[in-house]
């Protein structure tokens, strides 16, 4: 299954066939920083990073940050842009070729954790581990930052293995009680219904 997920993704970038890769940091993410909710300190993870852009905008604002996405193509774009936009903060901006639903860290205490339309492209039944491994690397007082489509029923494309998008209340049922809900807003939509999540971990 990681084999496949890791072709599909490398054939996008391979093709340039990446509309997601606006170089743009969303709003939602811009102002949530602004809030104050969190200081602008300690580790900050990017799960499904594509080329890198909130890595480096979190790393700007002054977080030590690591980025993940199964595509290598998007890795080394990302590592490029950096480099070439941004090298004072290369040091504190990295980025990782890996699975999500295994990612190389355990207890990493990261203060903040953001996945930008990620989880739901995953097949459900990896979903589980890749909410374990979200749970076990946020500290206590953290926050996870979701962005995800709606599931959306249609005929054959979208169901089964392939279910793209979140069921109802899968937020809160796959996270809660190891998160808590704090917001969940829905966003203005492009092509799909979709929702921004705030979630924290307790303590």
């Amino acid at each position: 299954m990681t084999r496949d997920l890791r072709s599909r993704w490398d054939d996008h970038y391979a093709s340039g066939n990446t509309p997601w890769d606006t170089q743009i940091t969303p709003p939602e993410v811009q102002s949530f920083w602004a809030s104050g909710r969190l200081p602008a300190k300690g580790l900050a993870l990017d799960i499904g990073c594509g080329p890198g852009t909130n890595v480096r905008y979190l790393a700007e604002r002054g977080l030590f940050t690591i980025g993940f996405d199964i595509a290598l193509q998007a890795v080394h774009t990302g590592r490029d842009r950096i480099l070439e936009r941004a090298p004072a903060i290369a040091a504190r901006a990295w980025l990782v070729q890996a699975d999500v639903t295994k990612l190389p860290l355990r207890n990493a205490f990261a203060s903040y954790v953001l996945d930008l339309g990620c989880s739901h492209g995953l097949p459900p039944a990896l979903r589980p581990a890749f909410v374990t491994g979200i749970t076990e690397n946020l500290r206590p007082g953290g926050y996870y930052h979701l962005y995800a489509f709606d599931y959306v029923p249609q005929p054959e494309a979208n169901t089964g293995d392939n279910r793209m998008g979140m069921l109802e209340n899968e937020v809160i049922e796959r996270f809660t009680p190891a998160l808590e809900i704090v917001e969940i807003v829905r966003a203005q939509p492009d092509r799909h219904p979709c929702r921004w999540y705030l979630l924290r971990k307790p303590g």
